[in-house]
């Protein structure tokens, strides 16, 4: 067995890594498209939304945390969940898997000597729901954004995306990071990728494409 020195750390991106879409963007559409009343308040919103993301950078969490609220507003708790697991049956129905990159995923959840996060911007309970049948969701260290109920409608408490990531795994593993391989489609993740010895940039057709 490795000592905790001699472990490579390996880190994943979902959306665009593992598969093709984007989980979070699709649960928003499909949130306003089965609650349409929601965009009487969402589009008034937008113009704040857009420029704070161009202000603070599509990283930011506010700005879609407003948006998330906005789309979720004024239903009750039993609702939303209800929408939120129609939401993954629709979702698994239709998402495109990578097979290459889920399989470079096997490998290291395979070895001996890997520690294996998955860090990713969508939230967790709709990454846990859409991947609960496979065999390397519980093998995985899992970091995603968080969402809670706040004023009549769900916000993001986390947005994991850019320097967060960062962020969040420093407080897992501690600092310098020093990891052995990273994999993302998104320069968004090059904040973390700068502390990956191998860097995998995974095209729109899932393919990998090493950095230097």
């Amino acid at each position: 067995m490795a000592t905790q020195s001699e472990r490579r750390v390996v880190f994943f991106d979902l959306d665009g890594t593992l598969h093709q879409q984007d989980m979070f963007g699709s649960f928003l559409r499909y949130l306003l498209r089965h609650q349409p009343l929601n965009l009487l308040l969402v589009i008034p919103l937008l113009p704040v939304i857009g420029g704070a993301l161009l202000f603070k950078g599509r990283a930011a969490r506010w700005p879609m945390s407003l948006l998330l609220w906005g789309a979720t507003f004024g239903h009750s708790e039993t609702r939303l969940k209800q929408l939120e697991t129609n939401f993954v049956t629709w979702f698994r129905e239709r998402v495109t898997a990578f097979p290459v990159v889920q399989q470079r995923l096997t490998d290291y959840l395979t070895s001996s000597d890997a520690d294996v996060w998955l860090i990713t911007g969508s939230p967790q309970p709709l990454v846990q729901q859409v991947y609960f049948d496979t065999p390397w969701l519980p093998k995985v260290k899992l970091i995603a954004s968080q969402i809670k109920r706040s004023h009549g409608g769900w916000v993001l408490t986390l947005r994991c995306l850019g320097h967060e990531k960062v962020s969040q795994l420093e407080q897992q593993i501690g600092t310098p990071l020093q990891l052995y391989s990273g994999y993302s489609d998104s320069n968004q993740d090059n904040p973390l990728l700068f502390f990956c010895q191998h860097r995998w940039r995974v095209t729109p057709q899932g393919n990998l494409q090493q950095l230097e």
